[in-house]
């Protein structure tokens, strides 16, 4: 069983991932005016255990090329993302900050296609999709 004080830990990581995607986000989004970052979204920040690292998992719309640029270019602004979120931050130490492209999202978005593509083969879930014909629209009918 947990004590008070893992629990508060997690607690605060939590905290801390929250805050950090958000500043993070707001910053990218108000202040950097760099065109390879094209349509990018902070999907969240992950925290490691001891709070000395945080991945900022992000994701963009385009090719593999524009994950590619949208990388170097947040590599590149590390350290002016670093200063806008260490006001609000308030820990002795900064966390490094690492940035990934977020997988996770690509599987999400591949399964959510799967289940589009069976949904649409399968004639028993096509005529439970479509609107029913007698919607006492007729009438005649059944009087």
């Amino acid at each position: 069983m947990p004590n008070n004080s893992s629990a508060a830990k997690a607690s605060r990581k939590v905290r801390m991932e929250s805050l950090l995607k958000r500043e993070i986000a707001s910053f990218i989004h108000r202040d950097l005016r760099d065109p390879r970052l094209g349509f990018l979204t902070i999907t969240r920040v992950v925290m490691s255990g001891d709070l000395q690292l945080a991945t900022c998992h992000y994701t963009v719309l385009g090719k593999e090329s524009d994950r590619k640029l949208a990388l170097i270019a947040l590599n590149g602004a590390r350290g002016r993302i670093i200063n806008a979120f260490a006001p609000v931050l308030r820990t002795r130490l900064l966390p490094k900050l690492r940035f990934a492209y977020d997988e996770e999202e690509d599987r999400r978005q591949a399964m959510e296609d799967l289940i589009r593509r069976a949904r649409a083969s399968d004639p028993e879930q096509r005529q439970e999709d479509e609107p029913s014909q007698d919607h006492g629209d007729n009438p005649g009918a059944g009087h």
